[in-house]
């Protein structure tokens, strides 16, 4: 009796010993389980992010050209109007290589508005204003000021060139005299990150006045 009473004993402390080490080895397999797929975690996060993060970069860059172009056009096309103001002001009013002033009738009223681009800190403005009164005046305080490129990654935004230029000619040199000058180039440089790569976002534009040419 107490012999069979031993060897039950015995065979339930060896189910108990096979079940615990059946429970340890699940634990094992959960665990290496765990870490394949916090790793593989891993991956994919970064593939979503690097992700993310290239495809922000393309949209911005991609929004900073459209943005480049848009800017070379309006100029473009006003300053191909410039003319005498409103006042009789010379179509030119001031020309350095960040900022550049000029009147043009860019609405269709008849006045010609005073248009001015110039860089402020790394953003490329314009301002325009109308003029108003009795006599007419411009008032810099009613000038309407916007934002039309950022980012911008050089100083030197326009050249000038006298009426000879061919495209191979250096620039006036500054001060530049606003009655000397027949063509302006527009130069965009965007960059929002110059230390790494890719290189600047370069656009460019040559404008002239159909007002200012020598020949007319």
């Amino acid at each position: 009796m107490w012999r069979s009473y031993t060897t039950k004993r015995e065979t339930i402390s060896a189910r108990f010993a096979q079940r615990s080490k059946g429970a340890g080895f699940t634990v094992v397999e959960f665990m290496a389980a765990m870490a394949i797929l916090f790793a593989v975690g891993l991956v994919v996060g970064a593939f979503v992010s690097s992700t993310v993060r290239t495809s922000g970069f393309f949209s911005r860059r991609a929004a900073a050209l459209e943005d480049g172009r848009r800017t070379l056009e309006a100029f473009g096309r006003e300053f191909r109007e410039a003319s005498a103001s409103s006042i009789g002001s010379y179509p030119i009013e001031a020309a350095s290589a960040a900022s550049l002033t000029f009147f043009a009738d860019v609405d269709a009223d008849s006045f010609r508005e005073r248009i001015r681009y110039f860089l402020d800190g790394t953003t490329l403005k314009k301002g325009i204003t109308k003029p108003s009164g009795t006599p007419l005046a411009y008032n810099p305080a009613a000038e309407f000021v916007r934002p039309v490129a950022a980012n911008m990654a050089t100083t030197t935004v326009f050249a000038y060139f006298a009426g000879s230029y061919a495209g191979t000619q250096q620039p006036l040199v500054a001060p530049v005299d606003p009655v000397g000058v027949r063509y302006v180039m527009m130069t965009l440089v965007i960059d929002d990150n110059p230390d790494v790569p890719p290189d600047a976002i370069v656009l460019r534009l040559t404008a002239t006045s159909r007002n200012l040419k020598d020949n007319l």
